[in-house]
């Protein structure tokens, strides 16, 4: 291994003293090191300039230069290179003086033992490594800091209390940086975000987890509204008694506005599916199974009066076929827009869902309900919600192996409730959380039209559970009226 020398610029302009420095370091160090030496301040500082140097030993008092003028003379040439002093002069006052200067190190001529000098001078050097190497990444920290396009924030969650800001985060929010430095982290929430975001901050903060993303609206002043994604870290403590946490902000106004957007074309499409639907099957009913009534009607006309067989048994058999045709005609027109929606509300419609589901499966069917009338404000919500319920028993048909299904209709605090319960198969995470599980998919869309929750949760061999949530700001319910 290749030791690399160490370059030293010694500043003494006592000709014994200079010798006898030189002299240590060479017993000490042999190769390892080359010495230049000037007298003078002016002379040192033309070679600083010239040729770098790994250590500048120097004395205080200098033909050109006297006391800490000297230190403060090379520190403002030599801004990285570490200095050390001899003196002639035993002085603790003089030695802190010195340091605060820019001095590594304060050496007292004459009291220094074989070899001390040149453990000083590599401690010198790998301190000012260290402390350099220290300069460095706090340097790049500070650029990354100031520059980074994300906003960054050093905050005290538990006071609210800013300890640092970058110009991103403060654009974000709409205010200056000293601004900030003035107030708490949550004046910037909108007001109506602001009760969730100190119920979030305080589940974080008790939860023992080190980090955390949540999103809220901010307020500029101009009394603009944006939306933000916080992504909080825990940091190390700034004082002894403060724990700090980084908090990083992402202005997502414009995704939240794509995803809204999209929630709008998905909820129109909904409607003009809707629409298609209702068109195709009033056709069905009115023109196909009114035309096939008809014709069932001529074929029962003409059994009665061809009685030769097998013309009779021909027409027997087409009366047949047209029959299960209208019966077809039929299901088909009530699957594309059940008219019991129509005609006996949501709440009958749900009740006509859980029947037709035991009729046609043979599934033990339960329902449970406290509530004798159930309707929304808007009619394309109650249509959502029966879709909801007829994919749910769908799903339950075609995948779950389920003998049983519960369903239970409740009104809470802030929301109405509809239960499905099955005793099928169960459905897994991974079917969940299938980006090619469409049906899951429509079902969470349908559920956002209308601002409520959709979860649906399986345990193997033990079934599933669908729970919708409706917002009861939404919907009107009239609970059952209990006798005696």
């Amino acid at each position: 291994m290749i030791i690399p020398t160490i370059h030293i610029l010694l500043i003494e302009d006592n000709e014994a003293d200079a010798i006898l420095v030189e002299s240590d370091l060479q017993q000490a160090m042999g190769e390892q090191m080359t010495v230049t030496h000037v007298e003078r301040l002016s002379s040192a500082i033309e070679l600083i300039h010239k040729k770098s140097f790994d250590l500048i030993l120097s004395d205080l008092t200098l033909p050109d230069s006297d006391g800490i003028t000297t230190i403060k003379q090379l520190r403002e040439h030599a801004v990285s290179t570490p200095i050390a002093v001899l003196s002639f002069r035993d002085d603790e006052k003089l030695a802190i003086k010195a340091i605060k200067a820019g001095a590594q190190d304060y050496l007292v001529k004459g009291s220094l033992t074989e070899g001390v000098l040149a453990r000083v001078i590599r401690y010198s050097i790998e301190r000012q490594r260290i402390e350099e190497s220290n300069r460095r990444a706090q340097k790049r920290f500070q650029t990354i800091f100031e520059k980074s396009p994300l906003g960054i924030a050093l905050v005290n969650l538990h006071t609210g209390r800013y300890y640092d800001v970058n110009p991103k985060y403060a654009s974000i929010v709409g205010r200056r940086v000293d601004e900030l430095i003035d107030i708490s982290h949550a004046d910037i929430i909108h007001p109506d975000d602001l009760q969730s975001y100190h119920d979030d901050i305080e589940s974080f903060l008790n939860s023992g987890r080190v980090d955390c993303k949540i999103e809220k609206r901010i307020l500029h002043q101009d009394i603009s509204v944006f939306w933000i994604k916080i992504s909080i870290v825990r940091f190390e403590a700034i004082a002894s008694n403060e724990i700090c946490y980084l908090c990083m902000i992402e202005d997502i106004t414009e995704r939240k506005q794509m995803i809204e957007n999209l929630h709008q074309l998905a909820a129109h499409l909904q409607d003009i599916r809707e629409e298609e639907r209702t068109r195709i099957g009033r056709e069905i009913h009115d023109v196909l199974g009114g035309t096939l009534t008809v014709l069932k009607m001529d074929l029962d006309w003409l059994s009665k009066k061809i009685t030769a067989e097998p013309m009779h048994e021909r027409i027997k058999l087409l009366y047949q076929l047209t029959g299960e045709a209208i019966e077809t005609a039929r299901r088909v027109s009530v699957n594309l827009r059940p008219n019991v929606l129509d005609n006996l509300g949501l709440l009958g419609a749900i009740e006509w869902l859980v029947r037709e589901l035991a009729q046609r499966t043979k599934i033990d069917c339960t329902l449970e309900s406290t509530i004798s009338n159930l309707s929304c404000h808007n009619k394309s919500y109650e249509t959502a919600i029966f879709r909801i319920i007829q994919e749910v028993f769908i799903n339950i048909t075609r995948h779950s192996n389920a003998t049983e299904v519960d369903v239970e209709l409740v009104e809470d605090e802030d929301d109405f409730v509809i239960t499905i319960k099955d005793n099928g198969v169960g459905i897994t995470k991974l079917q969940i959380l299938n980006p090619q599980s469409f049906g899951i998919i429509s079902m969470n869309e349908r559920t956002q039209q209308f601002g409520g929750e959709f979860e649906i949760s399986g345990i193997a061999s033990q079934g599933s559970v669908v729970m919708l949530r409706i917002p009861l700001a939404l919907v009107t319910c009239a609970e059952e009226a209990i006798d005696g």
